[in-house]
């Protein structure tokens, strides 16, 4: 069986704040100090700004601009990130973080992120903020493992 000598210079790590993605940011971190590899750490804001970002996802009364919204959500991005650079901090990795506006798909703007910063490989969760816990492989991890040009590890 042949053998193959995969070089891993640079690791993107998607983020959405979930457990499994929180999960896949301790594995990146560790394989970047494994491999001292570059550490980028993204957060992709949905296409679908508005679900999950009002803090009033109930009664939507009072509507938000758009703006606004986006604002919102970059922001909480923004927070998942600095978590992942606090601990990967703390486990002596740096990581360079980014905050992306998903034109059509969050799995677009991951694969062509991953292409045009050519990554060795990408690191993501099984499932997301969804949270569809019947699903063995949530829709974008499964979308990025079908598309991505480089390697990608799921974690569990």
């Amino acid at each position: 069986m042949p053998t193959y000598d995969i070089t891993i210079k640079k690791i993107l790590i998607a983020i959405d704040g979930s457990k499994p993605s929180l999960d896949a940011s301790e594995q990146a971190i560790s394989l970047a100090a494994k491999y001292e590899a570059e550490l980028i750490a993204v957060h992709v804001v949905s296409p679908d700004v508005r679900h999950g970002y009002l803090e009033d996802v109930i009664t939507p009364g009072l509507p938000a601009s758009l703006k606004e919204v986006v604002v919102l959500a970059m922001e909480k991005g923004q927070k998942y990130l600095d978590d992942v650079k606090q601990n990967a901090s703390e486990n002596k990795v740096e990581v360079r973080t980014e905050v992306l506006i998903g034109g059509s798909s969050v799995v677009k703007e991951i694969v062509e992120y991953a292409e045009e910063h050519q990554i060795d490989l990408i690191v993501i969760g099984t499932r997301g903020i969804s949270g569809i816990k019947k699903m063995l492989l949530g829709s974008t991890a499964s979308g990025v493992l079908s598309y991505a040009q480089c390697p990608v590890l799921i974690v569990k």
